[in-house]
């Protein structure tokens, strides 16, 4: 009977620090600045900076620039682990043709992977494919 109670109570302590380390610790308000230099491949598509409001929940990152299913809209989601690394998804719509690579269209939807690194206050990505653009975070 010993043997079973030592044993459920090491269970418990397993499970309740497993629960502890999935507990998010970058859950709030965070502001996204998105700086994608100018292109300087074919197309020479122009830079800018794009300024937006993400909040964290759970873990789970959403961040939202313009309004959604329109030009310039873009959506930044996915999970940030608990050491602060994150593969972040962009969904976009392209607004204006001199800024985009390959000189894609008004209204075109595109979408890429971002990788990221949190800290408590702060947190910087790249963006994986495509043109070279630079993520930052802060609170």
């Amino acid at each position: 009977m010993y043997r079973l109670r030592m044993l459920l109570a090491a269970a418990a302590t397993v499970v309740a620090t497993a629960a502890a380390a999935q507990t998010p610790g970058f859950d709030g308000a965070w502001n996204v600045t998105l700086a994608c230099p100018a292109h300087s491949g074919d197309d020479d598509a122009k830079g800018y900076t794009h300024r937006f409001p993400g909040e964290v929940t759970n873990g789970r990152m959403r961040a939202v620039h313009g309004k959604e299913g329109e030009a310039g809209w873009h959506l930044l989601t996915g999970r940030i682990a608990a050491d602060g690394s994150a593969t972040l998804q962009l969904d976009g719509i392209v607004n204006n043709e001199k800024y985009a690579i390959n000189n894609a269209q008004r209204g075109k939807v595109y979408k890429y992977k971002v990788r990221a690194q949190f800290e408590p206050s702060s947190g910087r990505g790249e963006r994986l494919t495509g043109r070279v653009c630079h993520f930052t975070f802060s609170r």
